[in-house]
């Protein structure tokens, strides 16, 4: 596991802060502006489903950053290391296009109770990026990075862990279930792009060892 976090941390730690700048920097700008005409998202049965329970769901709907912030860290070699970096910038592009031209708001409630989490969300994140959910997005990217990295063995925590994040996005109210849907479907795309002709090298799951050897030389 060291030696994966070794392997070209100085890229790594590159990424992180350029990818991360320019991502939160466009993300918080258009999710409390809108320069087109706001569109409706249609609410589905599962909306008025879900009630509003901020309280704890909160917690898991930030427990989404905490694998998009260090899975990747774990990348063993250059190339899965761009391809990954390449996905990000995949959804990160299409995402605010649609912010921009097609805004949609959130069905957070302006009552959003006294919780800590849930404040934090508020306070830090606009209404006006509804669709498509990156939360979603990234769900889908990050478990489909698990799994090259470390084998079908890690799926039932993936689905396990995703599907309580996604339930956490209607839950809290960022989202509707459409936006879910949307998001999903984008970080699918994102993945597929990235990796598709991927080489065995950046393939390859931690359980053979070979992959850490190298990134780490």
């Amino acid at each position: 596991m060291f030696a994966r976090l070794q392997a070209e941390w100085r890229l790594k730690a590159l990424l992180f802060v350029a990818l991360g700048t320019a991502f939160w920097s466009c993300y918080l700008f258009l999710s409390r502006r809108a320069y087109f005409p706001l569109r409706a998202v249609p609410v589905t049965g599962l909306d008025e489903i879900v009630p509003f329970q901020p309280e704890f769901w909160a917690w898991i709907y930030l427990s989404n950053f905490l694998a998009t912030s260090t899975l990747p860290f774990l990348l063993p070699t250059r190339e899965a290391i761009r391809r990954y970096a390449s996905s990000v910038w995949f959804i990160g592009l299409s995402s605010f296009a649609v912010f921009l031209f097609f805004p949609t708001q959130g069905p957070r409630p302006a009552d959003i109770g006294g919780g800590v989490a849930m404040r934090f969300i508020a306070h830090a994140d606009g209404t006006l990026n509804a669709l498509p959910s990156l939360h979603a997005a990234f769900v889908v990217c990050v478990a489909s990075l698990a799994r090259r990295m470390f084998g079908p063995k890690v799926l039932p925590v993936a689905v396990l862990w995703g599907g309580a994040i996604l339930y956490a996005t209607l839950a809290t109210k960022q989202h509707y279930a459409l936006d879910l849907l949307a998001g999903g479907a984008l970080g699918w795309g994102a993945d597929w792009l990235a990796w598709r002709g991927a080489s065995a090298e950046a393939m390859i799951c931690v359980s053979s060892g070979t992959a850490s050897q190298r990134g780490a030389r």
